[in-house]
């Protein structure tokens, strides 16, 4: 619901930006119920029961911004801004195509605004541990420039993993502090760093002993170096799995498939914007190697088969190559066995059936280098 604001209007917002600051502790658990009541306040506003107040909605908050002179203040108010149209996300599924994806456009700018203007001590931090601990994950990781940035991944997640120290080191509340330690932990344990996870373990039980999380992560180790004895990283052989090929009916595709080939194993989706953005560098590595011998399979975690078909009719996006839709049961076993954390995740197999690499060497310009070593081109 967008509502009309006029210059009236606009003025208390004003001057409850310019007034005298309120403690940062009352800041955070105002705004903190202003964000969790916004869905059911927003129903009853659009049933004409209430009214909401200016600084109770998304644009009202954008004009506050707009004359907040605090930093803190302002991270805070960017905090809550981001959280309430992220709560708007259910309703512009229903929506036509066009404004369903200006209305991810806009959450998804004002998540970067965000991001970039966080800093390891902001009491928009407190909003975060309050209302969604995760999310210290997703500003971690696009404050890096992760998925965006003209930089490797790694270091990208070196970024992210220094964010957290910062946060650990400089934040004034210990919830805050704790919620970096053990977000770090989390973040680690994506790609299977067993030592990070180990040594981010150690730091934990020093600072809370009495943490919940200690034996969550005790026994995730325990299992993952069990797992990573036969994991599917660079060395061992592809690990044995099928799936159907999506609009081949009765076609079959397993490692066996791309025997003696040099093969591409991608897993993605039509909404993953990391995924889109690697795109054109994958379409370009096809067209100069598939007449090499290249092959590629990508595995969707898209909702519906439907998505992935629209997706490829437009002429930047055909991606000629195999596809396979698995659903439900049958995708998080293929998730898991290739201990897939997040997407892109990609993984170059060569023709002994044995993975060259996994996803290091394989995104933006790095693909095409990394090809180019392997095959040749005429």
């Amino acid at each position: 619901m967008l509502l009309r604001l006029s210059a009236a209007a606009l003025l208390p917002a004003m001057l409850i930006a310019q007034a005298p600051g309120e403690d940062t502790r009352a800041l955070v658990a105002k705004y903190a119920a202003i964000v969790k009541n916004y869905p059911s306040q927003l129903k009853e506003a659009k049933a004409g029961k209430i009214h909401l107040s200016l600084e109770g909605t998304p644009e009202g908050i954008s004009v506050m911004i707009a004359h907040e002179t605090r930093p803190g203040v302002r991270q805070l108010l960017l905090q809550a801004r981001y959280f309430m149209l992220r709560s708007l996300a259910a309703e512009a599924g229903k929506l036509p195509e066009a404004l369903a994806n200006f209305s991810s456009t806009v959450s998804q700018s004002s998540m970067l605004e965000l991001a970039g203007q966080i800093t390891p001590d902001s009491p928009a931090l407190d909003l975060v541990a309050e209302v969604d601990p995760q999310f210290l994950g997703w500003i971690a990781w696009h404050a890096s420039g992760g998925g965006f940035a003209k930089q490797t991944e790694a270091a990208a997640a070196a970024k992210a993993f220094a964010f957290y120290d910062q946060v650990f080191e400089k934040h004034p509340t210990r919830a805050v502090r704790l919620m970096a330690l053990e977000g770090a932990i989390e973040l680690h344990s994506r790609p299977r760093m067993i030592p990070e996870v180990r040594s981010g373990l150690a730091r934990l039980q020093a600072f809370e002993p009495g943490s919940p999380a200690i034996a969550k992560w005790n026994a995730w180790i325990a299992k993952a170096e069990v797992e990573d004895k036969v994991a599917p990283k660079a060395g061992n052989p592809m690990p044995a799995f099928k799936v159907a090929e999506l609009g081949k009916p009765g076609t079959v595709l397993t490692p066996a498939s791309f025997k003696g080939k040099y093969w591409i194993l991608d897993f993605w989706a039509t909404w993953c914007g990391p995924c889109k953005g690697e795109l054109p560098f994958v379409h370009k590595a096809y067209a100069k190697y598939h007449p090499a011998g290249l092959e590629i399979l990508s595995v969707s975690s898209d909702k519906k088969a439907g998505d992935i078909a629209a997706f490829r009719k437009n002429a930047a996006t055909p991606m000629p190559w195999h596809h396979a839709f698995p659903e439900g049961k049958e995708r998080e076993a293929l998730m898991n066995l290739f201990q897939v954390r997040g997407i892109p995740h990609v993984i170059l197999v060569g023709p002994d059936g044995k993975i060259i690499t996994v996803n290091e060497g394989l995104r933006g310009e790095e693909l095409d280098k990394t090809l180019g070593k392997l095959l040749k081109t005429k």
